[in-house]
């Protein structure tokens, strides 16, 4: 049984604040993307700055199957190895922690630990950029939270980066102790965790440079006919924290048509990694400039082909 130790000894670490610079190994991320795979994670690759890779359909293609993941990395080389966190039955407490940008995320995990009890030792991930993912078993057939205030990000659809993965600022690192061998099992969330993380919040919260607090918005008017007419457009819906850019900018432009399109571009946008106000409503202006039509969307989002709605 191959171990965490032997495939990725540099990045086991006995706190947030080390880091080695261990020497990768040839087909290091083959073999990474591999051990996880052995683990029964859906794997795929991604980019060195973690966005997913253009034209590659990773909701499709993230397997856990070794011939299958071979094929990825011949295709990518480079690829970082990251999971489906839905399909690996794993959701992802991703916890970011950088008071400077007035984001306490080991002070609100406290908290929610004091409220709702201790969470099961588990796989214990340090971030590139200070912050920890903690993984436990996604719970079946409920709806969980994307967010926690401004700080914690509950990945259940998404994807996640690998431990043993180096960034662009810097690696993903297993705390010691904390590995895959230290683990029996990964375990279940609590039950008081599970209903928190489930309750629906009368109001959302995010802090973004704009600092607002609002209402969520409401799947109506035009934007419901969109939500049930277009694939496309409940895709983008569905998987907002985790498109890809190229899905953004066609969504923002579809959006640019509605009255309060901005609006909903922005509220799908907040729970992205590293949500800008102003970088949102840039991209938002982009996109409105040019012309798309559905087959512009089908080079890239291939179930348009199939809509009743395609004009061959």
């Amino acid at each position: 049984m191959i171990t965490t130790k032997e495939i990725a000894p540099h990045a086991i670490v006995k706190d947030i604040n080390e880091w080695h610079e261990g020497k990768e190994q040839e087909n290091y991320y083959l073999n990474l993307a591999l051990f996880y795979g052995s683990k029964e994670f859906k794997v795929f690759p991604v980019r060195p700055d973690k966005y997913p890779y253009k034209n590659f359909s990773w909701t499709k293609r993230a397997s856990s199957n070794p011939d299958e993941i071979k094929a990825m990395w011949q295709e990518y080389p480079n690829g970082r190895p990251a999971f489906y966190c839905k399909e690996s039955g794993i959701v992802v407490i991703d916890t970011d922690n950088k008071p400077e940008k007035n984001k306490h995320g080991f002070k609100l995990l406290t908290n929610l630990v004091n409220k709702l009890g201790m969470l099961p030792k588990t796989i214990l991930i340090y971030t590139q950029s200070n912050g920890t993912h903690m993984y436990f078993k996604l719970p079946q057939n409920v709806q969980l939270k994307r967010k926690i205030g401004n700080c914690i990000d509950i990945q259940s659809n998404a994807y996640c980066v690998c431990g043993g993965v180096k960034g662009n600022k810097g690696y993903y690192r297993f705390a010691k102790g904390y590995t895959f061998e230290d683990i029996n099992g990964i375990p279940q969330l609590p039950k008081k965790w599970i209903t928190y993380l489930t309750q629906e919040d009368k109001n959302r919260v995010f802090t973004g440079s704009n600092d607002i607090q609002y209402e969520p918005i409401q799947i109506k008017g035009d934007f419901r006919q969109l939500y049930e007419k277009c694939d496309f457009c409940r895709f983008a819906v569905d998987n907002a924290d985790s498109l890809g850019e190229i899905y953004w900018f066609y969504f923002a432009n579809i959006l640019s048509k509605l009255k309060n399109g901005f609006d909903i571009f922005d509220y799908f946008s907040k729970p992205y990694p590293n949500y800008s106000y102003k970088e949102t409503r840039a991209k938002f202006d982009n996109a409105q400039k040019y012309k798309i039509n559905c087959k512009t969307i089908a080079r890239d989002f291939k179930e348009c082909k199939n809509c009743q709605y395609y004009k061959k």
